[in-house]
């Protein structure tokens, strides 16, 4: 399957994107881990709103951290 394939989910509501992230924040604080480049946090939302696949995300997230 090719990213293109991918489906994206529709747009949710600002509080469930809020809900996401939080529980991600959460879920990654609890295994002692924090994500604070500010790149990976707008892919992350990106994904919490329903704009960018979860695959799309990840590759853009290797291709920045490959980058510095």
């Amino acid at each position: 399957m090719t990213i293109a394939q991918h489906r994206i989910r529709p747009s949710v509501t600002q509080v469930e994107a809020s809900r996401r992230l939080q529980f991600a924040d959460g879920a990654l604080g609890a295994a002692g881990h924090a994500v604070t480049d500010p790149t990976l946090r707008d892919l992350g939302a990106r994904v919490a709103r329903g704009e960018m696949t979860v695959e799309d995300a990840l590759a853009a997230s290797l291709e920045h951290i490959d980058a510095r």
